[in-house]
């Protein structure tokens, strides 16, 4: 049997994808517990200033901006297995360490070594869904997307439960954190060590070394990171996290001025989260069907445009559940399409590369949302501060259309369907 084959056919023992979606899902669940709504409050708890709390939110994105573009490269190196084992790693053992921060800037550093996690793993866990399924890109990723997003889900519904049932006993929360982490890891053990997930071969009469060796790493992100339609694609989905960064780090604090309590807190980010579950196979398996992804694209950010200028507006628990979800659906759109369509942009298989970029402009966003808004609260108020990522959002939108004349004659229908019958 193939290599191929052992990722498409059915067999006695879990298929790689089932693994590998199991990865996904505990490591996000652990991960996601401890961003919110514990990094927040906790931050709170310590002493934090409210202009603060953001950038410790958004301290692991900063992580990721740094880390993310060379552990995507180094993985088409030394292939993908390895990368994500070392952020499997570190998921497990991050959680543990915030029983360690007593200060503000103590959270902060350890906020920084998490952020290795996901830095180190998804950017080959992607290229790795879009490398073996040349044929379903949009679908597999959305599925594999829904499934880290179910940890998304249940992490802060987890965190915030915990929380309330041991009178903000935060200390517990963490340790639970650590234990899911370690099932994480348990099961990354599990993914095959195959020609897909491993280092690929060397070709015959190329230069051995690990200087030839960093001297094709560099030529690949060379050509990735000067594809303009990778950088426009990526744009996308940084403002995109800049308005889901925004979210998860002031929507708790936002709830608790408005009377919310824990629990209703942890349901607005869980049910964000459901619909972004839910749509995510939806749309990717859709977006596959289409002969470009541009619309999902342009209508799911359309969608969280409109809801972050709406949710300051209202304190009400119901309308705030609402304004959550609709943001989650268009999130959930967006999100398989413009992994997908990176995946259709490669062109000499530096899929780990292409994700390294995807995902080092996409922590950007999510980095700078949460630092931005935090800024921006302290000086105008929630109303004007989420108008102003809106506002930015659109002008992202705006220059996506305006470049979709030259993504379509990239993004052609007819490659795809070259790579299916490859």
């Amino acid at each position: 049997m193939t290599a191929r084959n052992e990722w498409t056919v059915p067999t006695r023992r879990p298929a790689p994808f089932t693994v590998l979606c199991a990865v996904g899902f505990l490591g996000r669940l652990s991960y996601e517990m401890a961003r919110t709504p514990l990094t927040p409050l906790y931050a709170q708890h310590l002493g934090s200033p409210v202009q603060v709390i953001g950038f410790i939110v958004g301290s692991v994105t900063i992580t990721g901006i740094v880390v993310k573009l060379p552990a995507g490269a180094l993985s088409d190196l030394f292939g993908f297995r390895r990368l994500m084992l070392a952020g499997s790693l570190v998921k497990a053992t991050g959680p543990f360490f915030y029983l360690l921060a007593f200060t503000w800037p103590g959270l902060l550093i350890v906020r920084f070594y998490h952020g290795l996690a996901t830095a180190l793993y998804a950017p080959p866990a992607s290229a790795l869904v879009a490398k073996a399924y040349p044929h379903a890109r949009g679908s597999r990723l959305g599925i594999y997307n829904a499934a880290e997003n179910a940890g998304v889900v249940l992490g802060p519904v987890l965190g915030g439960t915990v929380l309330a049932v041991t009178m903000s006993d935060f200390g517990g929360s963490f340790v639970i954190c650590g234990a899911v982490g370690l099932l994480a890891l348990a099961a990354m053990l599990r993914l095959p060590d195959d020609e897909i997930s491993s280092a690929p071969p060397r070709e015959s009469g190329a230069p051995a070394g690990i200087a030839a060796g960093l001297r094709t790493l560099a030529r690949g992100v060379r050509e990735i990171v000067a594809d303009p339609a990778i950088r426009l694609v990526s744009l996308v989905e940084a403002v995109l996290w800049i308005g889901i960064g925004s979210l998860q780090a002031y929507l708790p604090i936002y709830g608790v001025g408005v009377g919310l309590s824990v629990w209703q807190i942890g349901l607005l980010a869980g049910g964000q989260g459901v619909a972004s579950v839910v749509s995510r196979p939806l749309m990717g398996r859709y977006s596959d069907r289409l002969p470009t992804r541009v619309p999902l694209i342009v209508a799911g950010v359309a969608l969280c445009v409109v809801t972050l200028i709406a949710i300051p507006y209202t304190g009400d628990f119901l309308l705030l559940l609402l304004f959550s979800v609709i943001f989650g659906l268009g999130t959930g759109i967006v999100t398989p399409s413009t992994m997908a369509m990176i995946g259709d942009l490669v062109t000499r298989g530096n899929y780990g590369s292409a994700m390294g970029v995807f995902g080092s402009l996409w922590d950007a966003g999510h980095a700078l949302g949460p630092v931005l808004l935090g800024l921006l609260v302290a000086w105008l108020g929630y109303r004007t501060s989420w108008l102003v990522m809106a506002l930015v959002m659109l002008a992202a939108l705006v220059v996506f259309l305006s470049g979709t004349a030259r993504l379509r004659a990239r993004h052609h229908p007819d490659r795809r369907r070259r790579e299916k019958n490859s």
